[in-house]
């Protein structure tokens, strides 16, 4: 009755991350008996898959909705039907959980699941803003919302392996795009370490070096700078 007080009442139409990667409409039908009653694309589907919606509205708030598929029945070849329990509702504050810290650092993403490019793949990306919860990075491709991703990087002189789940990608300068993620699984002495080193940042850092956007703007400055110089000298070719 919670989840249905925060999603207004069926038919409705909610978009969900999941688990396994990626996101999608999901239309709940109705509720009986405890279930809700929803139809969603039946590759993505499989029992006792844990699903994520993010609402937020005027009146009632910001808040985080857990389903887990009960059971998945076929409907047709592209939907099926679905029996969901609600596993969770949380009120998702304003403010940020964990404090940020502004960085600029090179990194390796390896794809997990992504919905333009095969597993495996690789990009080279920049790192704009940490905390022990969620990370920013800038990249030439454009991601999308519940792809999955694996960051390599070394932070605080400790290599570091951090996955996450974009979580939303915008516009960034000079044609490249900014991906805002939630960490789904690191270790916790490196948890420790981004969260001292965020904690530091919170309190001793610079005003510009706040603001995750600037901080983009300016790595990317220099990497266009650094890269006019290693032509001109013929460093891009090898020489």
């Amino acid at each position: 009755m919670l989840a249905l007080g925060v999603l207004s009442e069926p038919p409705l139409s909610v978009d969900v991350l999941s688990e396994d990667g990626g996101s999608f409409p999901m239309h709940i039908s109705e509720c009986t008996d405890g279930l809700l009653h929803a139809h969603a694309p039946r590759a993505a589907m499989r029992k006792d898959l844990l699903l994520l919606a993010r609402v937020s509205d005027p009146a009632r708030g910001r808040y985080e909705v857990e389903f887990v598929v009960d059971e998945a029945f076929f409907h047709s070849t592209s939907e099926a039907l679905v029996h969901l329990r609600v596993s969770a509702v949380r009120h998702r504050k304003a403010r940020r959980a964990a404090p940020r810290a502004a960085v600029s650092e090179t990194a390796l993403a390896r794809v997990r699941f992504c919905r333009s490019m095969p597993r495996g793949s690789e990009l080279d990306v920049r790192l704009v803003d940490l905390s022990s919860t969620g990370l920013a990075f800038v990249t030439q491709r454009e991601l999308d919302p519940g792809d999955l991703i694996t960051i390599e990087v070394l932070l605080v002189g400790r290599p570091m392996t951090i996955e996450a789940r974009v979580v939303r990608t915008d516009p960034a300068p000079y044609g490249r795009y900014r991906a805002g993620c939630e960490i789904t699984e690191i270790s916790d002495g490196d948890r420790t370490a981004i969260s001292k080193l965020a904690e530091n940042h919170a309190t001793d850092g610079e005003i510009e070096h706040r603001n995750p956007d600037e901080v983009a703007m300016r790595a990317e400055v220099r990497a266009n700078r650094n890269n006019g110089v290693a032509d001109r000298l013929g460093l891009a070719s090898g020489q």
